[in-house]
């Protein structure tokens, strides 16, 4: 029987950060890939925070008619997965984070807003931003996904900052979930020591990838899919 893996998108990102792992996913798993309300050109209404996104998840996975999951989420991706997950752990079959936000919150220099609204205005800025997140090596459709990172709602160049600052899990809440936690060496975003201490929060232990930086899914997506069978694998059948 085919599993489903639930992949969810970071900041200025869309379900196309997710278009290796979707072409090639693990063995007897599909891979889906929304794109989150106010990203690559979807429509978004109201407050922007991080229970409104995971309310979107959840109603996403009903009408797709997704049953126990695994949910895969990307730096804030991996802050609407913890927040989901936290919800009902029984839901999900089990819990992947790559480069995600902290439980306790990410909070941004009050200093760094400005440059986030800069971004809406300055492409060449936006791109370099973006480029920095992948120092091994820009993905071959990286052209798309700044695209749509331009293509993000006006409200969430501040809004998913503030987002994160506000939000926060409690890590006992995820008790008995399986949890896979990963991170990239020269990530300067979610440092390595910040995904050791989220692993240490849930009781595992941390994977770092070497060389690789905040994109790591996409610098390397060979070695993100042998990371994820090897986890699935240990998951029980449904």
């Amino acid at each position: 029987m085919t599993r489903t893996l639930v992949a969810l998108h970071g900041n200025f990102a869309s379900s196309r950060w997710w278009v290796d792992l979707r072409d090639g996913p693990p063995g007897g798993w599909r891979v889906r890939a929304p794109d989150l309300p106010g990203f690559a050109g979807t429509p978004h209404a109201g407050p922007v925070s991080v229970a409104g996104y995971a309310d979107w998840v959840q109603d996403w996975l009903r009408t797709q008619g997704v049953k126990r999951p695994v949910l895969l989420g990307h730096s804030l991706g991996g802050a609407v997965a913890l927040e989901v997950a936290a919800r009902d752990p029984q839901a999900l079959a089990g819990l992947v984070l790559a480069a995600s936000a902290p439980l306790t919150g990410l909070v941004t220099p009050e200093e760094n807003y400005p440059v986030l609204e800069l971004l809406r205005s300055a492409p060449p800025l936006l791109e370099a931003s973006l480029g920095a997140l992948f120092p091994s090596g820009r993905p071959a459709n990286f052209r798309d996904l700044l695209a749509d990172g331009a293509n993000m709602a006006p409200a969430h160049y501040s809004g998913n900052a503030r987002a994160l600052a506000a939000w926060q899990v409690d890590a006992a809440r995820l008790t008995g979930l399986p949890a896979l936690v990963l991170g990239g060496e020269l990530d300067r975003l979610i440092t390595p020591d910040m995904v050791r201490a989220q692993a240490a929060a849930l009781g595992v232990e941390a994977v770092i990838l070497p060389g690789r930086g905040h994109g790591f899914p996409q610098e390397d997506p060979a070695a993100l899919r042998t990371l994820l069978e090897g986890f699935l694998d240990t998951l029980p059948a449904s």
